[in-house]
């Protein structure tokens, strides 16, 4: 178990072995949720590692029929 000390401006240290195991780093932003009697803190993700997650707004989406034709291509091609 490790431990902190809230100070007087209500700040708390987040010791290095934890930092280190959820790779926060100076400058990162973490949120507090509460959950029951507990205080969980997680680091927020940095944009550039939401890179890609989103899709491309330039590629237009398959429709649920095209994409039941092109799988029934696929099954029929494997035969």
């Amino acid at each position: 178990m490790l431990a902190s000390t809230v100070t007087t401006k209500g700040q708390v240290t987040i010791p290095a072995k934890i930092r280190r195991i959820t790779g926060i780093k100076p400058s990162d932003k973490v949120v507090f949720k509460m959950s029951e009697d507990k205080v969980i803190i997680e680091k927020v993700p940095s944009l550039d590692s939401l890179f890609g997650s989103l899709a491309n707004p330039r590629v237009k989406p398959l429709s649920i029929s095209a994409m039941n034709k092109l799988s029934e291509k696929m099954f029929e091609d494997e035969k």
